[in-house]
C-alpha cells in the first residue's frame, strides 16, 4: 500500500512539473518575444525571428525522428546500462550524428562564403548552429521523460533557458551592448548549448558509451527495417509539423520582408494562445479517448470527443473575443507599427478557432490506427497548400499567407474527421455535441 502511495504521489508530482513547465515555457516564451522587441530594432528583430525560426525548423527535421522512436521502442523494465537498448541507442546516434553533421557542415559551407551572402542568408551559420543543438535538446528531452525525470526533462529548454534569454538578451540590450539580431540568436544558442551539454553530461552518466562502439548487441534486420521505414514516417511528420510552426515566416522574411516575418511570428504566437484548450486535450482527453478505442466503446468515445471539441471550441471563442477587443493593444507592446496589421491577426484568430472546432482532430486517426493514412493526406494537403499560398502571398499579401494556413488546417482535420467517421464513427467536430446532447435528454 505505502509503494502504491509513494508510485502515485510520484505521478502527481511528474503530471504537475509537466503543467507547470509547459504553462511556465507558454509565459516565458511570450516574455523572450517580448523582451527582444524592445531591445532590437524592428528590422533586427525581424531577423532575429528569421534565424530563430530557421533553426527551430531545422533542428524539429534533422533529428530525424529518433526522439519518438526512442520513445516507442525503449525498454525501460529491466534495463541494464551497456547491455540492454544498444540497437536501439546505437542507430539513435547516427541518425542525430548524420543531422548535426549535416548542419554544421551547412555551417562551415555559409560561414567561409558569407561575405558574398546577402542579408539575411549571411547570417545562416548561427542558425545552422542553433538547430545542431535544438535536435540533440529535443532527443535528451524525450530520454529523460521515459525515465521519469520530468524536471530534466522539460526544465532545461523549457523555462531555464527562456529565463536566461530574456535576462541575457534584456541587460545586454538595456546597457546598450546589444543591437543585432544575429548576435542574440548567438546569444540564446549559447545558452541553449550550455543547457543541453548538462542534459548530454547525464544522460552518458546513466547510459554509457559502449553502444556507440562497433560490435555490441545485434540488432535482426527485420526489427532494422521496422526502425527504419518509422524513422522515415516519423521525420516526415516532423516536416509538416515544423512547416506548420515557422514555414510561412521563413517564406515571408525571404520574399516580404524581415520587418513582416516579425510581425506574421508574433501574431501567430499570439493566435496559438487560442488553441490552448486543445493542449488540454491532448494532455488528458486523448489517453482516455484511447482506452475507449481500445475498448471498442464507439458511443462512449464519441460521447467523450463530443464534449471535449465542444469546450475547446467555447473557450476559443471566448478567447476570440478577448483578442478582437484587446488584440490592437496587444500587438502593440511588440512594436508601434504592428497594430496596423490587426486584420492579419483576427484571419489568423479564426484559424485558431477552427483548429478549436475540431477537438482532438488528427490525434483521432493516430491512435486509432491511421497514421499512414494521414501522412499520405498531409503530403496531399502541403503540395496544394504551397501552391495556395503562392497565389494568395502574391495577390493579397499577408492576409494571403494567413488564408493559406487556414486552408492547409482544415483541410488536414477534414481528412482526419473523415476517416474517424469511417473506421470508428466518431466524429470530432464540435457541432457533434447536439446529437449527443439530444440523445442524453430523449433517454
Amino acid at each position: 500500500m505505502k509503494a502504491f502511495l509513494n508510485a502515485y504521489r510520484d505521478r502527481i508530482a511528474g503530471i504537475s512539473i509537466s503543467l507547470g513547465s509547459r504553462l511556465g515555457s507558454t509565459v516565458l516564451s511570450f516574455l523572450v518575444l517580448y523582451v527582444a522587441s524592445h531591445v532590437l530594432s524592428t528590422e533586427e528583430y525581424g531577423l532575429y525571428i528569421f534565424l530563430f525560426s530557421v533553426g527551430n525548423a531545422l533542428g524539429l527535421i534533422l533529428v530525424f525522428g529518433q526522439h519518438i522512436l526512442l520513445v516507442k521502442h525503449y525498454r525501460l523494465a529491466g534495463h541494464q546500462r551497456g547491455v540492454t537498448n544498444q540497437a536501439l541507442l546505437r542507430m539513435n546516434a547516427k541518425l542525430l550524428g548524420t543531422g548535426c553533421l549535416l548542419l554544421c557542415t551547412a555551417a562551415a559551407i555559409t560561414f567561409v562564403f558569407s561575405n558574398t551572402l546577402p542579408m539575411p542568408y549571411d547570417h545562416l551559420p548561427i542558425a545552422f548552429v542553433f538547430a545542431a543543438i535544438f535536435l540533440l535538446s529535443e532527443y535528451f528531452q524525450n530520454y529523460f521523460r521515459i525515465h521519469g525525470q520530468i524536471a530534466l526533462s522539460l526544465l532545461p529548454r523549457e523555462n531555464i533557458w527562456r529565463i536566461l534569454s530574456a535576462l541575457t538578451i534584456g541587460g545586454l540590450g538595456y546597457y546598450g551592448f546589444l543591437t543585432s539580431g544575429a548576435v542574440a540568436t548567438e546569444l540564446v544558442t549559447i545558452l541553449l548549448g550550455l543547457l543541453t551539454g548538462y542534459q548530454a553530461y547525464r544522460f552518458f552518466a546513466a547510459e554509457g558509451g559502449s553502444f556507440l562502439k562497433p560490435g555490441g548487441q545485434l540488432q535482426d534486420r527485420k526489427e532494422r527495417k521496422e526502425w527504419s521505414r518509422e524513422t522515415f514516417f516519423f521525420t516526415l511528420n516532423n516536416f509538416f509539423n515544423a512547416a506548420a510552426g515557422f514555414l510561412e515566416t521563413i517564406l515571408i522574411g525571404i520574399f516580404l520582408s524581415l520587418e513582416l516575418a516579425a510581425f506574421y511570428f508574433v501574431a501567430y504566437r499570439i493566435s496559438m494562445l487560442l488553441t490552448l484548450p486543445v493542449l488540454a486535450i491532448d494532455t488528458v482527453g486523448v489517453p482516455l479517448i484511447a482506452a475507449r478505442f481500445q475498448e471498442k466503446d464507439k458511443p462512449g468515445a464519441q460521447r467523450l470527443v463530443a464534449y471535449l471539441s465542444a469546450g475547446s471550441f467555447g473557450c476559443a471563442l471566448i478567447g476570440g473575443a478577448f483578442l478582437y477587443v484587446a488584440g490592437n493593444f496587444i500587438l502593440a507592446q511588440f512594436d508601434p507599427t504592428f497594430p496596423k496589421y490587426f486584420d492579419v491577426l483576427m484571419i489568423l484568430g479564426v484559424g485558431a478557432i477552427a483548429h478549436a472546432f475540431f477537438g482532438p482532430g488528427t490525434w483521432l486517426t493516430m491512435i486509432g490506427g491511421g497514421e499512414k493514412y494521414l501522412l499520405y493526406s498531409r503530403s496531399l494537403v502541403f503540395v496544394s497548400y504551397i501552391g495556395l499560398l503562392a497565389l494568395l502571398s502574391w495577390k493579397f499579401g499577408l492576409a494571403g499567407v494567413a488564408f493559406a494556413s487556414i486552408y492547409k488546417l482544415v483541410m488536414v482535420h477534414m481528412v482526419s474527421r473523415h476517416w474517424a467517421i469511417k473506421h470508428w464513427s466518431v466524429d470530432n467536430m464540435a457541432t457533434s455535441i447536439i446529437p449527443v446532447v439530444l440523445s442524453k435528454k430523449s433517454g
